[in-house]
């Protein structure tokens, strides 16, 4: 059976011991840093589901409004007003046309997947967050956008790289119809 040792406030390890509980340390303090970006990651996609699924309940709801746009203007009003009630800063009129944009752009994309069920839920790349997909939204051509979410992804690119590669290419490559 191992021994046991404690270390009180007024001991030290030994050299050997310490470079031993250095490298205890790095393994341990890695698994922790993967686990929280594991975390960030997990939330960054569920936000992004969330916002995919509030922009069709939008989208849904305004079509079924008489007078269409003045009733999406004052429905994102009035809803904005009780989101944040409830939810606090995060969800003013100006995030919910992004997140009603956001449904838009990426209804066709993933339409294939979003008729299997109505309630199925599209699949967004796994490290890709919301300022991506921001940015992505102002491409207009489907499969322009669609090629640069995948250069994205598999390049790893920040939301700033991304921004920078489309300030570049815009708008003849990202536009064409």
């Amino acid at each position: 059976m191992a021994k046991v040792v404690r270390i009180t406030a007024k001991e030290s390890l030994p050299a050997k011991n310490k470079d031993r509980l250095e490298k205890l340390y790095t393994k341990v303090s890695g698994h922790i840093h993967t686990a929280r970006q594991s975390i960030i990651r997990a939330v960054d996609v569920e936000q992004i589901k969330a916002y995919w699924l509030i922009g069709r309940d939008i989208v849904e709801e305004e079509q079924a409004g008489k007078e269409r746009a003045e009733y999406g203007e004052n429905l994102l009003n009035q809803l904005s007003k009780k989101l944040q009630k409830e939810f606090g800063k995060g969800f003013g009129v100006s995030t919910l046309t992004h997140i009603r944009r956001f449904y838009l752009a990426y209804q066709e994309t993933k339409k294939s997947y979003a008729l299997r069920t109505k309630s199925e839920i599209p699949g967004f790349k796994q490290n890709l967050g919301w300022t991506h997909y921001r940015s992505l939204m102002q491409v207009s051509n489907y499969h322009a956008r669609a090629f640069y979410e995948i250069e994205a992804s598999t390049n790893n690119w920040s939301s700033r790289e991304l921004g920078a590669v489309l300030r570049n290419v815009r708008p003849a490559a990202t536009s064409m119809q």
